[in-house]
């Protein structure tokens, strides 16, 4: 059983045998063996037939349903990458996983915008995924930390105008603090990020961080976490575990913060001090850092292009097309040189390796 998404094959079956067996694998305590094989069961089965539906919508003009089940499968993947996490899966899982989760988003995004268009909408136009409602976290913010903790930073460009959605209003959507400077590094022309975040706590004690000296952030991040549990009271994770009965429909993926993940892995904050905290993902942190260590092909090295003026994301040697046989050495937060005096236009500069 497999289907052909984006000129790649998913083997359905492959991904139906991940499923953990061994509790004694479980990263979270709190997750029951029951619910843990029910829901993984529903999330795949159900991408399964979404995507096979999807295989034909293009043949049919009313995308109102196509919407429904296009922002639901977004939703039933990123709760199987928590939920897998969770249960002491293999990551490797996650970033299989991952460049599929963008296609389906850029697939629903189509659909939804196909439907603003259409007579059934009535002229108005609405977010494809709105920050200001409970898609900040079931589908954006993870949408992002998952990406960036895989090894996809360079692919956050394609998630960003589905956000903003410029369609709706020109200016786009209001912005939020914390998921514009998580994507600041690889995106480029977004502006000064705001202080503010939209769902607010516990999110915007975290924009803190990014102006923090380097040897205040450790500390910070422990009571960030510490903080996170009470401060989520409002976010559609929080208060899910004491539900026995599955047929209550609570589903219950972990309780993780994805964004200090993502966080600690941007500003390569040294964890040791908070890697045993309950809601701090750790595996999934080591997981990406291994994945930055590994040795990058050069078109892989030359995604990484950064704006002259814009803060260095990464220590190491750079190149301009404006100074072709030069390299130059920049460390992580440098600023890198526009060369305005060269008359040049808009300078760019591409990661060209540590050494």
């Amino acid at each position: 059983m497999s289907t052909r998404v984006d000129d790649q094959e998913i083997d359905w079956q492959k991904w139906l045998s991940l499923e953990v067996k061994d509790t004694s694998l479980f990263r979270d305590k709190l997750l029951e063996q029951e619910m843990y094989h029910k829901r993984f069961d529903t999330f795949v089965n159900g991408l399964y037939t979404v995507v096979d539906g999807f295989s034909h919508y293009k043949n049919d003009s009313k995308f109102g349903g196509y919407i429904a089940s296009g922002h639901q499968r977004l939703k039933d993947a990123l709760n199987l990458i928590s939920l897998q996490y969770s249960a002491g899966g293999d990551l490797n899982f996650i970033k299989e996983l991952y460049p599929y989760l963008l296609h389906w988003t850029e697939e629903y995004a189509e659909t939804s915008h196909l439907y603003n268009l259409s007579p059934d909408a009535g002229g108005r136009y609405v977010w494809h995924i709105s920050l200001g409602t409970e898609d900040y976290w079931y589908i954006a913010l993870r949408l992002i930390c998952f990406g960036l903790l895989t090894g996809y930073a360079d692919q956050m460009n394609r998630i960003m105008p589905i956000i903003d959605y410029t369609e709706a209003t020109p200016e786009g959507q209001e912005k939020d603090g914390l998921i514009e400077r998580l994507i600041a590094p690889f995106v480029t022309d977004r502006g000064t990020p705001p202080n503010e975040a939209r769902r607010h706590l516990p999110y915007r004690k975290l924009i803190k961080l990014f102006d923090a000296a380097p040897e205040k952030r450790p500390a910070m991040m422990l009571q960030y976490l510490e903080d996170w549990y009470e401060a989520s009271r409002r976010e559609p994770y929080h208060d899910q575990h004491p539900q026995p009965d599955i047929r209550s429909g609570i589903s219950y993926f972990g309780y993780w913060s994805w964004e200090a993940a993502a966080v600690t892995w941007l500003l390569d904050i040294d964890d040791t001090n908070y890697r045993e905290h309950q809601f701090y993902p750790k595996d999934l942190v080591d997981f990406s850092k291994a994945q930055s260590e590994k040795v990058q092909t050069q078109d892989s090295v030359e995604k990484i292009k950064i704006k002259g003026g814009d803060k260095c994301p990464k220590t190491g040697y750079w190149t301009t097309p404006s100074q072709p046989n030069e390299r130059q050495y920049f460390d992580r937060g440098d600023i890198l040189p526009m060369l305005s005096e060269q008359d040049w236009g808009e300078v760019y500069w591409y990661f060209d390796g540590e050494e």
